[in-house]
């Protein structure tokens, strides 16, 4: 596992206020298309997941960042996340735009997650965040980036993270973050990357504060990027 100082080292190498899309033109990571269809809506795509659901009073304060990017380049990104689905997600799972894929990995990991938390209960707990800027995730999506505010709110995080990843173990380190918008599939065009910049960099320079809580650390199944539903939370096990 990472130490803290590691951990804040790799954020600092692509989580910069200053938004990179790319040089003249922006082309989406092909995955873009599993999620979301060629007239902007989300494209069926099954999972689980476990993640913490934000608080109303942060919901609102991601939903007016959103607001702002929507008004401006809404022709540029796929459907418009609801306020109910704002998220920080602790670990991935099984997803696929088949869920015959995924029906039986689901299934298996809500038994197994089940068998592991009442071997290893989470306690209720908060966990305090700050937020890092908002960056281009690997050309999928526009997030804000988030970490803990020192070392000991970052172990708090990793131990849940661990209990999770003992059923599926991922190829990528934890990047901690809220997904903003989806782009859509056709990119864009160096005009429209470069107010993009602007109004992301003008964003950056606010900062954020979250407390995640255990009390709202959900395993999760969805049907798309709109639609969640709560399978049950990780510290009522």
């Amino acid at each position: 596992m990472e130490t803290y100082q590691e951990f804040l080292n790799r954020i600092d190498g692509f989580e910069h206020p200053e938004l990179y899309l790319g040089e003249n033109a922006f082309t989406p990571n092909p995955s873009v298309w599993k999620k979301v269809q060629e007239n902007q809506q989300f494209s069926p795509f099954y999972g689980d997941t476990v993640v913490f659901d934000l608080s109303a009073e942060e919901k609102t304060s991601i939903n007016e960042i959103v607001n702002i990017l929507d008004t401006d380049f809404s022709d540029y990104f796929g459907e418009r996340l609801i306020y109910s689905t704002f998220h920080m997600t602790l670990h991935d799972l099984s997803n696929s735009p088949i869920l015959e894929e995924v029906s039986a990995s689901m299934q298996e990991n809500e038994t197994t997650l089940r068998r592991l938390l009442a071997e290893h209960p989470v306690e209720k707990q908060v966990i305090r965040m700050k937020s890092k800027a908002i960056f281009n995730m690997v050309n999928t999506s526009i997030v804000m980036g988030l970490y803990p505010e020192n070392e000991q709110e970052f172990h708090k995080l990793m131990s849940l993270y661990e209990i999770v990843n003992q059923m599926k173990q991922l190829p990528y380190p934890l990047t901690p973050h809220i997904t903003l918008t989806y782009f859509n599939r056709n990119g864009f065009g160096e005009e429209v990357m470069e107010r993009m910049k602007q109004i992301v960099f003008r964003l950056n320079q606010q900062s954020y504060s979250f407390e995640l809580s255990t009390e709202r650390l959900v395993y999760q199944h969805f049907t798309n990027m709109n639609s969640y539903q709560k399978i049950f939370c990780l510290s009522d096990i």
